[in-house]
Parts: structure tokens; sequence; C-alpha cells
């Protein structure tokens, strides 16, 4: 017979395996999303290498063999592969975050989105030498990232409280 702690711990294992889940699949849905906004509105110029390829080089990875092709274009997985998991591992922190404080959903979760994807624009990126100095960012890249982790952010929330609707609370 279980204890009441171990069905606690249990329900707990349960709902964080939930939370991850919503967040890899929230992650990947909202990668997609942020790439097509990216088409729409590049955020740089064509000759400026994305911060995903400098950093798989800074890691020793040969960026420019990461292709396949599809329709007749040159796509880099290895880049995309970057852009994917960097918006699935921060869409599992917010799933985590959003379940142990509803705070941080506040206003579709823009505010934390925002505070990412600048964050990791104007800070990370820099620090570690693989974007440019907030300085050197055009005006259309500040449109292209802050339209696109708006509706980045968004379609996580959105994703987490689909996959989440039949739980207690979301």
């Amino acid at each position: 017979m279980k204890s009441e702690g171990d069905i606690q711990k249990l329900q707990s294992s349960r709902r964080t395996h939930q939370l991850i889940g919503a967040g890899v699949a929230a992650g990947v849905i909202s990668a997609f999303v942020k790439s097509g906004v990216e088409t729409l509105l590049p955020p740089r110029l064509p000759n400026v290498t994305p911060p995903p390829i400098s950093l798989l080089e800074r890691l020793g990875f040969d960026a420019t063999s990461m292709t396949y092709h599809f329709s007749d274009q040159v796509v880099n997985w290895g880049g995309n592969g970057v852009h994917i998991l960097f918006s699935v591992v921060i869409a599992v922190i917010y799933c985590l975050l959003v379940h142990a404080n509803t705070i941080f959903r506040v206003w579709q979760g823009i505010p934390f989105g925002l505070a990412m994807g600048l964050g990791a624009h104007l800070i990370v990126l820099p620090i570690i030498g693989v974007g440019p100095m907030f300085w050197n960012i055009p005006f259309e890249g500040y449109v292209s990232e802050i339209v696109g982790t708006i509706f980045w952010i968004w379609t996580i929330e959105c994703v987490r409280r689909a996959i989440l609707a039949d739980s207690q609370s979301y």
C-alpha cells in the first residue's frame, strides 16, 4: 500500500513529465513560427553569419557541411537545430516556471519571452562572441527580434495551455 507521500511524489513526477513534454512540443512548434517570422522580417543582412552558425563554428563544428537539399535549396540543419534546441530549452523552462508561479504567464508570457530573446541577443551572444554588440544591430534587426519573439512566446503559451488543458490547472 502506498503512503500519501508516495502518491504525492508520483503525482509530482507525472506533472513534471507533462510540463517537460508540453515544453518540448511548444519549443519545436514555436521555433518554426520564429523561423517563419525571420523569413518575412530578416533580422540581419544577407552577408552576416547567423548566431547559431557562429556558435557551431566556435564549438569546432563545420556548420557549412551541416546541410540538406529541399525544393532545390540548401538548408542548414545545424543552424536550425541550434535554434530549435534553444527554443525547446526555453519553452521547458517557461512551462516549469509558469507551473511554479503564474506571474510568468502575464500578458501571454510576452515579458518573459522578450527578456529571454533580447537577453540572448543583447547580452549572451555578444559576450560569447557569436553575435554583434547591441549598438551594431540595425533597427530592422530589433524589429524582427521583437516581433518574432512575441509570436514565439505566445505560441509557446498557446501550445502549453492546449497540451495541459485536461490537467487540473494550467
